[in-house]
């Protein structure tokens, strides 16, 4: 399991692969519609920061627009690039380069657009002052961001709120809040961004191949503690098996994350 970025935990391969492809499966219909009420619209210059195996990217290519999607991870830009030369989307292009220094033009981009990444950084701020310095005036900062400690079920599953609670408590002691996502407005103001819009959508799973997507999640970030000695693989593995059982019932609701949207201007 590497460490991408800032403080990212999460692993890469064919398994995060097809995590990846969850996340896109649950989310992008609501990301679409939040990038084009930023007014992504065809000939725009967008960048996708993080932008893993590159959904976002890909679909605003078919949009007409220029696409950039930039990841730390080499060979998660590999598979976006060979997945975009299959769809013949010429207008969409992956490079590897971290937010700190992607390398693009002051003032070149119109739209600019991060799932889950500030939330694994210690400088979310600063990472959100390099994206304004690539903006033009009046370019859009579109962010997306998850609150972690929002994750339950109900009835209640102690396994649930354990793993999550040992989770968000592991990324404080790397000096990263995956709670982040409610502050995520607050880091683009302080950014220097004008706030235009906030929201937040917080899915529930009664059923479906999507309920025990956080189950896999929380274990894929609890496995680095164990690798760490922080945590027990018995432990984890009784975690693991009460979240399934959890999974499993047809009476139990699992809510997600809770997603919070902004979209931040800089000013003209």
């Amino acid at each position: 399991m590497s460490t991408i970025g800032d403080r990212y935990v999460l692993g890469a391969g064919r398994t995060d692969h097809d995590r990846l492809k969850v996340i896109s499966d649950i989310h992008d219909d609501r990301t679409h519609d939040l990038l084009r009420r930023a007014g992504l619209r065809a000939g725009h210059r967008f960048v996708e920061f993080g932008c893993g195996l590159g959904y976002v990217s890909r679909w605003a290519a078919t949009e007409g627009v220029h696409a950039t999607g930039i990841d730390l991870n080499p060979e998660q830009v590999a598979v976006a690039q060979a997945l975009a030369r299959d769809a013949r989307l010429e207008h969409a292009q992956f490079r590897v380069a971290n937010i700190y220094e992607p390398g693009l033009a002051p003032a070149s981009v119109d739209v600019a657009y991060c799932r889950w990444l500030m939330v694994h950084l210690r400088r979310p701020v600063d990472a959100m002052r390099v994206v304004y310095a690539a903006l033009k005036p009046g370019g859009a900062l579109v962010s997306e961001e998850a609150d972690v400690s929002a994750i339950y079920a109900e009835p209640r599953s102690a396994a649930y709120e354990e793993t999550r609670d040992i989770c968000l408590a592991g990324g404080r002691a790397r000096g990263v809040d995956y709670s982040g996502g409610r502050r995520a407005h607050l880091w683009a103001k302080e950014a220097g961004f004008a706030l235009e819009h906030v929201d937040a959508y917080h899915p529930h799973y009664l059923t479906g191949e999507h309920k025990g997507f956080w189950n896999w999640t929380l274990r894929n970030i609890a496995l680095t503690l164990v690798t760490e000695g922080s945590l027990s693989m018995t432990r984890l593995d009784e975690l693991v098996a009460g979240m399934t059982e959890a999974d499993r019932s047809p009476d139990t609701v699992v809510a997600h994350c809770r997603m919070h949207q902004v979209i931040a201007r800089k000013p003209l």
